[in-house]
């Protein structure tokens, strides 16, 4: 799959819940997930990420608290969001306004909100995009 979009496209909680089921048997997952999971443990087991959860680093020294890691991912979604569904929500034509498409590009769709809009985020640097 390209660019994460078995992970940006799902819930964090659904994500931690398939994380727990791995950890109980890892042939009870996806294949792929298993493989980004595998990743996943690896990177704590080489001390990129630490494993008690309080925080997570990346090989670029990039500390994020795991009480932002959510809002990190939710940064990343709307990023692809505006990759894949800007253009709908484009304004093209000088005449008339276009058809509502239901992009849903808004902030609160991702769990952001305004005062949001001020705090930098990680997400790009962290996964390395």
């Amino acid at each position: 799959m390209k660019d994460f979009q078995y992970i940006t496209g799902s819930h964090p909680s659904y994500i931690e819940n398939l994380y727990n089921d791995f950890v109980k048997d890892p042939a009870s997952v996806d294949t792929e997930m298993r493989k980004f999971f595998e990743g996943f443990d690896f990177a704590v087991g080489n001390g990129m990420l630490p494993a008690n959860g309080s925080a997570t680093k990346s090989t670029k020294g990039v500390t994020v608290p795991a009480s932002q890691l959510e809002k990190e991912f939710a940064v990343y979604q709307l990023i692809q969001a505006y990759r894949k569904k800007g253009h709908l929500i484009a304004n093209t034509n000088p005449i008339r306004k276009r058809k509502d498409r239901h992009a849903n590009l808004e902030l609160t769709y991702f769990g952001l909100s305004d005062g949001d809009m001020k705090t930098e985020f990680e997400a790009g640097r962290f996964l390395n995009i």
